[in-house]
């Protein structure tokens, strides 16, 4: 009888292992995707903190262009080895390390391929939803990442932070591979004038 809870636990551990490999996989079928974004955080008292939309795309491996053009521009882009977060209303981008920034900026595991990338990462499927959890949670400002799937289709994200916030993400205009927008790139040259913080 002993026995039974450690077969438990086996059973469960493969399943998570077989639900990563599933999601790897499903996002591996797409070399690049695009699409808009319309997005809605919700405060920890289920209020609504902010609104939001615009540009998003990925390509493999590690290639990221997030542009959220209202109400606030920001832009966020990683060529693979940088990671530029711009905004242009204090004139300020910082660069990150994508490898470090993805437990800030879990939308990287989107065209991401790296093992020690996803390592981090605890991975559970609920239907066509994969739950991402960071398996150190000390230091990990999102909590949780689920990624939606609608048929063969990236539906969506929602984005749980460690100040109670969620952030629901809805993809629309899905195209893969992603339309070749002349505005997409992916790498940054800072603006004259912008100040420049390196934190890789």
């Amino acid at each position: 009888m002993r026995l039974l809870p450690l077969a438990l636990l086996l059973a469960s551990t493969a399943a998570v292992a077989d639900d990563a490999s599933d999601l790897k996989a499903k996002l591996a079928h797409y070399q690049s995707f695009s699409a808009h974004f319309s997005q809605k955080v919700v405060d920890s008292k289920g209020n609504t903190a902010m609104k939001a939309e615009g540009e998003m795309a990925v390509e493999r491996p590690q290639k990221l262009y997030w542009h959220t053009e209202k109400p606030d521009e920001t832009l966020l882009i990683s060529d693979g080895n940088t990671l530029w977060l711009y905004n242009p209303f204090v004139e300020q981008v910082t660069l990150y390390s994508p490898k470090e920034a993805v437990g800030r900026t879990p939308m990287l595991l989107l065209s991401s391929q790296d093992p020690a990338v996803w390592s981090q990462f605890t991975i559970k499927a609920d239907g066509q939803n994969y739950l991402i959890k960071p398996k150190d949670e000390k230091d990990a400002y999102v909590t949780a990442l689920t990624v939606k799937f609608s048929g063969n289709k990236v539906a969506g994200l929602v984005i749980h932070d460690v100040s109670g916030q969620q952030n629901t993400v809805t993809f629309s205009g899905f195209k893969s591979p992603r339309a070749k927008d002349a505005d997409v790139k992916f790498t940054f040259t800072p603006p004259p004038g912008v100040a420049i913080d390196d934190q890789r």
